[in-house]
């Protein structure tokens, strides 16, 4: 594959050091004026040195990415992008940047050319949660494509994850469960399968069962704050006041920002 590097013209205004041009871009991305870190200048003159640094050039990206600025992140790459379409890091990394800024269609779009070019296991996963996400049915056959091209079973637990949620969107329960359990057993510690298999029951009153559920996530991860809160929330559900505030203390003692846990004690302390 031919790759074509370039550099753009000083790229974004926002590496000088003028007040004004920081105003201007943090007007432009409705962001507070903030210090841009002496790293980004940095990368910005090795990439003068050298334009076909492409570890540099997505660096460039992943630093405004880290910083806030999405979108000037995304007019960099979208260039980059303009003279190497068939890269597949690119793609990547505009699927992942239009998924922060909750463009689903363009990051489902960028997803697919990446996976087009290089099926590696990140471009499949992405594509694929986000197909479980929008109740598409390719998200099965993205998972079985992940699992066919590694038939040693490490990408199996996420596969069947992102296949469980599909269902779960589609609220078949039995084929929701059938995978949420595949994965478990393939990977016990994938606390996410634990917590959408027990609130999927959750939601269709099988309030039994979910508490099994969330009670085996605490048994294996003693600090899942999630765990706890929806512990919390079963028993509240129940009329068991005493139990739901033990388990939603016991959620922000391992996320004291887990305002959900905040809340319900203060509604069963009013009451």
């Amino acid at each position: 594959m031919k790759r074509i590097f370039f550099i753009t013209t000083i790229i974004f205004f926002c590496f000088a050091c003028k007040d004004d041009q920081k105003d201007d871009l943090a007007k432009t991305l409705n962001k507070p004026v903030v210090d841009l870190p002496e790293s980004l200048q940095q990368i910005v003159n090795e990439i003068k040195r050298d334009s076909s640094n492409i570890n540099m050039q997505l660096e460039l990206v992943q630093q405004l990415d880290s910083l806030g600025f999405q979108s000037k992140a995304l007019e960099h790459l979208d260039k980059l992008i303009s003279k190497d379409s068939l890269n597949n890091e690119y793609w990547l990394k505009r699927g992942q940047l239009c998924k922060v800024l909750e463009d689903t269609p363009s990051a489902i779009k960028a997803f697919h050319y990446a996976a087009r070019i290089y099926p590696n296991p990140i471009s499949l996963m992405e594509l694929a949660n986000l197909y479980s996400e929008t109740k598409n049915q390719k998200t099965i056959s993205i998972c079985n494509q992940l699992m066919k091209m590694h038939p040693d079973g490490s990408y199996d637990a996420q596969a069947n994850f992102f296949v469980g949620v599909y269902y779960s969107k589609l609220n078949d329960l039995n084929n929701a469960i059938n995978h949420f359990n595949q994965c478990i057993e393939k990977d016990f510690h994938f606390d996410d399968a634990y917590i959408e298999k027990g609130y999927l029951l959750y939601n269709n009153k099988k309030l039994d069962a979910a508490l099994k559920v969330f009670q085996q996530l605490v048994a294996m991860n003693q600090t899942s704050a999630d765990g706890y809160y929806w512990i919390g929330k079963i028993y509240e559900t129940l009329n068991k006041k005493n139990e739901a505030l033990k388990n939603y203390q016991k959620a922000l003692v391992f996320n004291d920002q887990l305002k959900e846990a905040s809340e319900a004690i203060n509604r069963i302390n009013s009451k």
